[in-house]
C-alpha cells in the first residue's frame, strides 16, 4: 500500500516545526534587541563605532596589500565620507539579517500568504523609529527597506532550496518504503 506524500510529510514536520519556531523567535528577538541597542547610541558613540570599523578596514587592507596607503590617503573629508558609507552599509546589513530571520520564521506558517509574509518582513524594518530620540529619516528608511528587500530575496532563495531538498528526500523515502512493501 503506497502512502501519499502529503500524509508522510504531515506526520514528520510537526515534530521539529515547534522547535524551529522557538529558535527563530529567539534569534529574531535577539536581533531586534541588537538593533535597538545600536539605535540607542548617540551621534558620538555611533561615530566612534564607525571609526573603529574604518581602522580595522585600513589594517586589513594594509595586511593584504603590504602597505598602508589607504590610511595615508584618508584625509578628514574622505574619512568622514567613508565612515558615513560604513554606517549606511551597516543599516542595510542589519535589516537584511532581520528580514531573513523574519521570513524564515514566517515560512513555518503555511496559512500566511507569501505577500503578507513579505510585507510583514519589510515593515519590521521600521521598528527603529520606536527608539527614544530616533525618527525614521527618508534616506534611512530607503536604505533599511532596500536591505530588508534583499534579505527577503535571499530568504526566498533559501526557502526554495530547502523546500526542494526536503521534498525530494521525503519522496525518495516514500519510494523506497513502497518498493520494500512490494518486495514482501
Amino acid at each position: 500500500m503506497a502512502y501519499p506524500l502529503k500524509k508522510v510529510l504531515a506526520n514528520n514536520t510537526h515534530k521539529w516545526l515547534i522547535a524551529l519556531r522557538i529558535v527563530l523567535i529567539i534569534i529574531l528577538l535577539w536581533w531586534m534587541f541588537v538593533i535597538f541597542n545600536f539605535s540607542a547610541q548617540n551621534g558620538t558613540q555611533s561615530t566612534q563605532a564607525s571609526d573603529q570599523v574604518v581602522e580595522v578596514f585600513g589594517d586589513v587592507i594594509a595586511k593584504v596589500t603590504g602597505n598602508d596607503h589607504i590610511k595615508i590617503k584618508l584625509t578628514v573629508t574622505y574619512r568622514s565620507q567613508f565612515e558615513y558609507g560604513i554606517r549606511k552599509l551597516a543599516h542595510m546589513f542589519i535589516y537584511f539579517i532581520l528580514a531573513i530571520t523574519a521570513m524564515l520564521l514566517l515560512f513555518t506558517f503555511d496559512r500566511i500568504p507569501m505577500l503578507v509574509r513579505m510585507l510583514l518582513s519589510v515593515f519590521g524594518c521600521f521598528h527603529q523609529s520606536f527608539s527614544y530620540g530616533r525618527g525614521p529619516s527618508f534616506r534611512d528608511v530607503l536604505i533599511d527597506t532596500f536591505g530588508a528587500s534583499m534579505g527577503i530575496i535571499v530568504a526566498l532563495i533559501l526557502f526554495c532550496i530547502i523546500y526542494t531538498i526536503y521534498h525530494s528526500y521525503q519522496a525518495y523515502k516514500i519510494k523506497k518504503y513502497n518498493a520494500s512493501i512490494r518486495e514482501v
